[in-house]
């Protein structure tokens, strides 16, 4: 159960994050200047990616415990 609710959470944050970087962006709160900073999209993609690995750690691990239950 936990791993649906994380899928449903970082999954979709994920998605934002990696699809639309330069739209996150726009609804920051940081400054224009601070907002088209490239190493600042790098960031958002990383986080992006970090999310997703999450997800599928959590599945992962879900997917484990469930297999050792048997």
């Amino acid at each position: 159960m936990a791993a649906i609710w994380v899928t449903f959470i970082f999954g979709s944050f994920s998605y934002m994050l990696l699809k639309y970087p330069h739209d996150v962006l726009k609804v920051s709160p940081f400054s224009r200047e601070f907002s088209e900073n490239p190493l600042l999209k790098i960031f958002i993609k990383f986080v992006g990616w970090i999310f997703l690995l999450l997800v599928i750690g959590v599945w992962t691990e879900a997917i484990v415990t469930q297999l050792g239950m048997v």
